[in-house]
């Protein structure tokens, strides 16, 4: 963190670990993209490559702590049942136990939804509702697309971040853009993969630019709200 109270981050080509296939979208079609502006010289957060699963692998009971946690950030006031409950598909998990969808995007992506969650909890609601624009009939489902973008963000940086304030900043940004060119896109479903690699090659853009040097200073960093 800056000075100004700004959330920075290094870019720069490290070693991929082994691929990680999920039950969701594909994500291997997600992340084709330009990887031009990798090196830009953001201001230092640590980070390491991915050399391992060692941060993407989680042990049951943080996991269900923060389960726990992110339900009740999402629906204040609502009992959850169980950790395994046909609840959680109303949240657009795949199926009553959301720990089957962490294979690609693992513990991390589950954290990255409830920072989002307590951090931006309007945008967060506004994602999870989906309140804002004409909405397609069949909509992508909140959870998994939430794995996705994790995924893509781990794929896209090509690093692990140890401090990890920007990369949930960069993941709430790059969520509510999502949504933002799903709308302008009029997508449905099956469009999915179109809309997240468009999502792609915006961030892309953005994180070129000349004057962005913290996260904050993204255009997309105004889409989020309090």
């Amino acid at each position: 963190m800056g000075d100004n109270g700004g959330s920075f981050v290094t870019v720069r080509r490290i070693t991929k670990g082994p691929d990680r296939g999920g039950g969701y979208y594909s994500t291997h079609e997600v992340v084709a993209g330009s990887t031009a502006w990798i090196g830009k010289g953001f201001s230092c957060v640590c980070a390491q490559g991915i050399d391992s699963d060692a941060r993407l692998s989680f042990d049951l009971t943080p996991c269900q702590e923060t389960l726990r946690a992110l339900w009740y950030a999402a629906y204040p006031g609502v009992k959850l049942h169980g950790l395994i409950s046909e609840q959680w598909k109303e949240m657009g998990w795949q199926g009553k136990d959301p720990s089957t969808d962490f294979r690609g995007g693992g513990f991390i992506s589950l954290e990255n939804l409830l920072f989002f969650a307590r951090r931006y909890p309007k945008s967060f609601q506004d994602l999870l509702q989906k309140q804002e624009g004409n909405r397609a009939l069949c909509e992508y489902p909140f959870a998994v697309a939430g794995v996705n973008v994790t995924f893509m963000l781990i794929q896209m940086l090509d690093l692990q971040v140890e401090n990890d304030r920007a990369f949930d900043i960069l993941y709430c940004i790059a969520f509510k853009l999502m949504d933002q060119q799903w709308l302008a896109m009029h997508a449905s479903y099956m469009d999915f993969n179109t809309v997240m690699k468009s999502t792609r090659r915006q961030l892309e853009q953005e994180l070129l630019r000349e004057n962005v040097s913290r996260v904050e200073d993204l255009p997309s960093y105004q889409l989020l709200n309090r």
